[in-house]
Formats: structure tokens, sequence, C-alpha cells
């Protein structure tokens, strides 16, 4: 059975984490503790390949599933020209996520509402 982690970000950082594996949720939220960047989003992009409809395993891979890929701690400044550092990294991808740009939504259960767009 999934156990999901939900995350609740605000000013571009992490400010809760819930899932039934209480031990996954307390984990995660440690470490995106460790400094005083670890909880700050520091990347944030959108699956882009269409094509592709289900995760297999691959990060490099699966991140370019339709949805959010996001990182919270080191923005990797070199190359992102980003000002600040963390000692810690981590990627999440969404499953099922729902995704509003200002007001109008533009993802809806991770696909990509394309009449939206204009596409």
């Amino acid at each position: 059975m999934p156990t999901p982690l939900t995350l609740e970000i605000a000013g571009g950082r992490l400010v809760a984490a819930h899932c039934e594996r209480q031990e996954l949720e307390r984990e995660f939220w440690d470490y995106c503790h460790t400094d005083e960047w670890s909880d700050r989003v520091g990347e944030l992009a959108f699956g882009t390949n269409l094509a592709l409809t289900d995760m297999i395993g691959i990060l490099l891979q699966d991140e370019k599933v339709p949805g959010v890929h996001l990182a919270f701690g080191d923005p990797y400044g070199s190359q992102t020209g980003a000002d600040w550092k963390s000692r810690t990294h981590i990627d999440v991808l969404t499953r099922d996520c729902d995704v509003w740009i200002d007001d109008m939504q533009v993802i809806r259960g991770s696909r990509y509402l394309l009449d939206a767009l204009g596409l």
C-alpha cells in the first residue's frame, strides 16, 4: 500500500512533512534541517516529456515525467548562479500532482492541461 510523503512549502522553505510512515517523515524532516539552507528549495523544474507516463526508478529519467521535480538544499550555485550553499541536496519527484501558476491550473493529475496553455 502506498504511503505518500506530503510536503508543505511556504516562502521557498519546507514548513511541514506528513507521512503515515513516521520513520520516513522524521528522516526526511531531519535531513532537510541539517544546516540553515537544507530546507530551502534549491531546484524547481517541470517534467516535459509528454510521452512518459510512469516512473521507472531512475532519477535522471523519472524527473522528465510530467509533473514537478524539486530539490531541497544545495542549488548547485556553480551551475545556477545561486549565492547560497547547503551541505545537503535531496531530490523530490511528484506523482499525481496539481499545479497552478497564479490562478491558472496548468497540470492536473500530473498531466499538462494543454488547452489552458494554448497548445
